[in-house]
């Protein structure tokens, strides 16, 4: 059997990353002039904010910045999660576990057309870059940044029957979304992950025995509902934290040619 680790590291040797040849870095989203910036070595996100103008009202909450260096992070990191889903539904179907198995192949399918973004979680409020220099890093050639509208909805997906995208209601709390998005019968009935539009995952106890509080999603989050482990010990520990974390690498604006 193919270790994990050993597959990873050959599916890694045949990686390829695409370089964008006319130095450029992209501001898309709530701004008076959105478009490609001309990159030059040294160049820091204030450098470009400010001629981009982002509007003072954004949802800076939703802001991303896709940078270049995080893509071959990131690639391993969707390969791992494929990997471990591949492994739960082999498992599956060997103890003849087909729901399982096919909630397995059903997310499969979704990390695969999820693209690898390179997202870093960081601050993208332009006021602040600008006067925090520790809040100011280095761009690099490729990088994107993206802001959103203001979303009016809360997305619940992962082990449920259908994913659900619900009216975003102030302060509520996570499992409250849940009462309106039924759970697959493989679903862990102990623990959720909110993923903010920041980028910042939270893990939170639902159960009696491991119940804890979180911040209520805000606008935009997702509410990732983690597969349960094997009754015979758990091949893929990681799996549900590595699976939310790549969620979180997705931004709520796609990315334009």
């Amino acid at each position: 059997m193919i270790l994990r680790s050993s597959w990873l590291l050959c599916c890694s040797l045949f990686m390829t990353f695409a370089v964008n040849a006319d130095s450029l870095v992209t501001v898309q989203g709530d701004a008076a002039k959105p478009g490609r910036y001309s990159f030059q070595e040294g160049m820091r996100l204030h450098d470009v904010l400010l001629p981009a103008q982002v509007n003072p009202k954004a949802y800076l909450l939703g802001a991303a910045w896709l940078h270049v260096p995080l893509r071959n992070a990131q690639e391993r990191l969707k390969l791992g999660v494929l990997f471990d889903l591949a492994t739960v539904r082999s498992n599956a179907l060997q103890d003849d576990q087909t729901e399982l198995a096919e909630l397995a192949a059903r997310l499969s399918d979704k990390v695969q057309a999820m693209p690898v973004t390179g997202r870093r979680v960081a601050q993208l409020d332009p006021v602040r870059v600008e006067l925090n220099r520790g809040d100011n890093p280095y761009l690099s050639n490729g990088d994107v940044l993206l802001y959103p509208a203001r979303p009016i909805t809360v997305k619940v997906l992962g082990a449920v029957l259908g994913e659900c995208e619900l009216a975003y209601k102030p302060l509520q709390p996570a499992t409250d979304y849940l009462k309106s998005c039924p759970r697959d019968p493989g679903a862990d009935a102990d623990q959720l992950f909110i993923v903010q539009p920041d980028g910042r995952v939270f893990q939170q106890g639902i159960a009696l025995w491991n119940e804890t509080k979180s911040v209520p999603p805000a606008p935009g989050a997702r509410i990732y509902v983690p597969l349960r482990s094997s009754a015979k010990g758990d091949p893929t520990p990681d799996l549900n934290t590595e699976l939310a974390a790549f969620i979180a690498t997705q931004p709520l604006l796609e990315v334009t040619p």
